[in-house]
């Protein structure tokens, strides 16, 4: 399974890295697209802000919408995945994916095979308004790709 959790689909303040949006797509072209409310937990300093403000400018992040999931649905819903071999792009991603996902094997495409996103990425039906770079969905179709044609290669 591809899972991407990429930089926009999160976003990192006081040493956390928050996941705002979560895409899980499966070999056969189903695919799974979550968008989560910020942790009730969460705290927000003041250097934060300005990181913040930058994700809703140019990802369209919202920090809190009624159509969005709980955040402590994530760990809930990356159990049904944890069986299997799980393609990523990225450190962020990865280590995200390893805190909920301990004992999976997360495969970080950028490390294990070079991979680097086109300028370019295909838009895709996400619910949310905002360039596909910045999206999770968007990046998931991308990383599917490439990891198919690095595998065929090996």
């Amino acid at each position: 399974a591809v899972v991407s959790t990429q930089s926009t689909g999160g976003f990192q303040v006081s040493h956390r890295f928050v996941i705002k949006e979560l895409t899980i797509m499966f070999e056969t072209d189903c695919y799974q697209h979550f968008q989560f409310n910020c942790p009730v937990d969460l705290i927000i300093g003041n250097r934060d802000w300005n990181t913040i403000r930058w994700h809703q400018n140019k990802c369209g992040l919202i920090l809190q919408d009624d159509k969005f999931l709980p955040y402590e649905m994530i760990s809930y819903i990356l159990r049904h995945v944890e069986h299997l071999q799980i393609f990523c792009a990225g450190h962020h991603a990865k280590q995200a994916l390893s805190f909920y996902l301990p004992s999976t094997d997360i495969v970080d495409a950028c490390q294990e095979y070079n991979f680097k996103y086109p300028l370019t990425l295909q838009t895709s039906p996400c619910f949310i308004p905002h360039n596909p770079r910045y999206c999770s969905l968007s990046k998931a179709r991308t990383i599917r790709t490439a990891v198919q044609i690095y595998q065929t290669q090996d």
